[in-house]
């Protein structure tokens, strides 16, 4: 790459952070692109703070899909995910961090962390701390084939290639495409990219770091940067109070790969920040068993409320087959037409006994007067009979 289009792209990248601090703090979301301009109280307070999955912007979409960074670009911001908790413990870490390495190694990845840090804008002591912790700067057996003892991360950075339905890794192994690779390197692999390749796995880190709010500076912003490079749990705290206690000691007093840790800058960053991080844990536990108390008990009284309705329909049901048959018997069941037979006529009513006979009286005959005469035809025109 020529140098003016490198310092181009590097100024870019550093412009780049100031509009999307301001759109983060517009929208009041939180983001963690404004951790790195908040005050350390305030960042990890913002950074802690419960809040929905981001959605993967447009730039984290194509390198997610493997597409190629266009030239003449600047340093795109891709979208940060949380970091899925491991199961590894004090135990591996205190392996990690004690084990005996090399002095060559400093040569060798050295500007793998510059360019990472150049890259995206962040501490390369930050980097070279988490390499240390996760590794042992590549000196863990497991660090170049298989997953790691958990079942669950792989390759010198030990990115989660497990979580999904979109990984860690996958989501952020793009990201060496906006870096210039050196020539030589411990642990170059033919194809890229790959997460047991050192060039990738810290460019890879670099981006994720830069994502959770990491700058250039050990502050507020890259605690939590690292909080969430492990995972939100309890033991995460301590993760990040190691991993910023051993960058500090090395801005302080140089890089050294086989220096003990200070436990007194460790136990500084714990009370500075895991002490709030814990509270919020705790409180987020509480609601947590409050909401599931709160649901248990309303699937009690929906249980509760079925088996009252189950018994009232049994009760109901009972008291139907207990009731007394009414007086007088069933009339049989109508058989078909087919199989009818005629009813038989029904008898006339008895007659009614007729009233006692009584003697009627015997008409006596109208005699004529003696004297009167048979009328004629002419003697009753004459008045015969008036």
């Amino acid at each position: 790459m020529r140098p003016t289009a490198r310092l181009i792209e590097y100024c870019w990248a550093r412009l780049q952070r100031v509009p999307g601090v301001a759109r983060a703090l517009l929208v009041g979301g939180g983001a963690a692109a404004a951790l790195a301009l908040l005050p350390p109280d305030a960042a990890i307070t913002a950074a802690l703070r419960d809040s929905p999955e981001p959605r993967k912007s447009e730039r984290a979409q194509a390198l997610a899909a493997g597409e190629t960074a266009p030239s003449g670009v600047g340093v795109g911001r891709l979208v940060a995910q949380r970091a899925q908790p491991r199961r590894a413990g004090r135990a591996y870490y205190r392996k990690t961090t004690s084990r005996r390495v090399p002095a060559s190694a400093k040569a060798g990845f050295m500007p793998l962390y510059r360019e990472a840090a150049r890259t995206f804008v962040v501490s390369w002591r930050l980097l070279a701390s988490i390499h240390r912790q996760e590794t042992a700067f590549s000196t863990e057996p497991s660090t170049y084939h298989g997953l790691n003892a958990f079942g669950c991360c792989a390759g010198p950075m030990q990115f989660n290639v497990t979580n999904g339905p979109v990984s860690t890794w996958k989501l952020y192994r793009q990201s060496f495409r906006l870096g210039d690779r050196p020539r030589r390197y411990p642990h170059r692999t033919n194809s890229h990219p790959s997460v047991y390749d050192d060039f990738d796995a810290i460019m890879a880190a670099g981006a994720l770091l830069r994502d959770s709010g990491a700058g250039e500076a050990l502050d507020g912003g890259a605690w939590a940067a690292a909080y969430a490079y492990y995972g939100h749990d309890r033991f995460g705290t301590l993760y990040a109070s190691q991993v910023m206690g051993r960058a500090r000691g090395w801005e302080r007093n140089g890089f050294c790969l086989n220096c003990p840790d200070d436990d007194t800058l460790v136990a500084a960053f714990d009370e500075h920040y895991g002490v709030e991080a814990r509270r919020q844990l705790r409180d987020a536990e509480r609601r947590d068993k409050q909401d599931k108390r709160k649901k248990r008990k309303k699937q009690d009284r929906a249980k509760a409320r079925k088996r009252a309705r189950e018994r009232a329909k049994h009760s109901e049901t009972a008291k139907r087959s207990e009731r007394p048959k009414r007086d007088g018997a069933r009339r049989p069941p109508k058989s078909p037409r087919t199989q009818t037979t005629p009813r038989p006529p029904a008898a006339p009513p008895p007659p009614a006994p007729e009233p006692p006979a009584t003697p009627a009286a015997t008409p006596q005959p109208v005699t004529p007067p003696p004297d009167a005469s048979p009328c004629t035809r002419l003697s009753r025109l004459l008045g015969c009979g008036r």
